[in-house]
């Protein structure tokens, strides 16, 4: 078994591992295992290994898991580092709050170590739960599609080996092992819905449909994903120009594209616009669409969606960025930089506004909305307009997107 996991871990990894390697770890018998695999690749590959527990503060039991954890890391001469959890307000799904700070506390962590790669413990079980999950709530073919081994969350890579590898082939290795975990109470609590599904795994097994049929499913909407996105990327291509930082589409091309087609480069323009880590939702994106076909204007998650002349402009609503305001030498809304010949530090960088558009007369030259070009970068000196690089190029002062116009053909087959 240890021969099969190791080969697991060691083809996520890859043949030149990373030198620092973080591994979060939570008591229970999947991350236990994994802390052990790893543990035994690590000295195989003089790997410097960072173990990391996040403390959610919603259970007395948390304490003695984190305290067998701590002793464990101890016994296997293992840095251990506690995250702590206490903001939630109480709204919300509580499982889904406790997720998204989860990754944000071990990505500041990692950040802060000098560690790009995370492992996280998901089996194929995890995978069978989540597509019946997503089923439940009529998720498709994306929602629907088998977890990625790798994925780039915050500059952060997140590994995960064991999607292949079932819970019960887990506890089997740790038993062989002598190693013992921790079970969180709330695993039994069917209040949860992952719990029941947990539960109705084993029913539908007496069904013939096993968490290997599931997974098997899941892959395979994972290959239609990628078939989907890269006809997007070949629409796309022949469809969108990027003018100014907005995204240009030709109004009859995009009509003409099957539904998927059209859904899929509208969500992924208004998430590229927006430098927002996930697509915006299935229901607000088919609301835009309505619009766009009537030509109407329609705004979603900080953009305005604009069709004029037979082109659709997506760009950055002015009201979302009118108060962003940024050093020269720093990026401007999650996608600009600015530069210029003055290093004054009294300088910022704005939206241009309507304050800075009235200065400059030639806007109408660009070929872009007024409305598209108050939202772009300018520098100012306090009240005073010293630059609108988008609008008035001049030698003196340049902006441009930091990770440049070809990423927005790039990331489309990156989702």
């Amino acid at each position: 078994m240890i021969k099969t996991l190791l080969e697991s871990v060691r083809f996520e990894l890859g043949e030149i591992p990373p030198r620092r390697l973080g591994v979060a770890v939570s008591g229970g018998g999947d991350s236990i295992a994994l802390l052990s695999v790893l543990t035994k690749y690590a000295q195989l590959q003089d790997i410097d290994l960072h173990v990391v527990t996040v403390d959610h503060g919603l259970r007395p039991e948390a304490e003695e898991e984190i305290s067998f954890v701590a002793d464990l890391c101890a016994h296997w001469h293992l840095p251990h580092y506690v995250l702590h959890w206490d903001n939630w307000n109480g709204k919300g799904n509580l499982l889904a709050e406790a997720r998204n700070a989860r990754y944000t506390l071990i990505t500041k962590w990692a950040s802060s170590n000098m560690i790009s790669q995370v492992v996280l413990g998901h089996t194929s079980d995890d995978q069978a739960e989540t597509f019946i999950m997503r089923l439940v709530r009529g998720a498709g073919v994306d929602g629907l599609s088998a977890m990625a081994s790798k994925t780039i969350y915050r500059d952060i890579i997140w590994v995960r080996p064991f999607l292949q590898i079932t819970r019960e082939s887990l506890r089997t290795y740790l038993r062989t092992e002598g190693l013992s975990w921790r079970e969180d109470p709330s695993n039994e609590n069917r209040d949860y819905q992952r719990i029941r599904v947990r539960d109705a795994l084993t029913i539908f097994a007496d069904l013939g449909l096993s968490v290997d049929n599931l997974v098997q499913v899941t892959m395979k909407m994972a290959d239609a994903k990628k078939a989907l996105n890269w006809q997007v990327s070949i629409a796309a291509r022949d469809m969108v120009t990027i003018c100014g930082g907005a995204v240009v589409i030709d109004h009859c091309q995009f009509q003409a594209q099957p539904y998927e087609i059209k859904r899929r480069l509208l969500a992924h323009s208004i998430q590229w616009i927006a430098g927002n880590v996930y697509s915006p939702r299935g229901p607000a994106v088919f609301r835009v669409m309505q619009f766009m076909q009537a030509k109407q204007t329609s705004t979603l998650n900080g953009c305005q969606i604009l069709t004029k002349d037979d082109l659709v402009y997506i760009f950055r609503e002015y009201n979302a960025v009118r108060d962003i305001s940024c050093a020269t030498n720093q990026i401007w809304d999650k996608r600009w930089m600015v530069f210029g010949s003055d290093d004054n530090p009294s300088l910022s960088v704005r939206a241009l506004g309507f304050s800075g558009i009235r200065q400059t007369k030639s806007w109408r030259d660009i070929g872009l909305p007024r409305a598209a070009l108050l939202s772009t970068p300018s520098v100012w000196c306090e009240g005073d307009l010293l630059a609108a690089p988008i609008v008035l190029p001049d030698e003196k002062w340049t902006a441009f997107l930091q990770k440049g116009e070809e990423n927005y053909f790039a990331a489309l087959l990156s989702h």
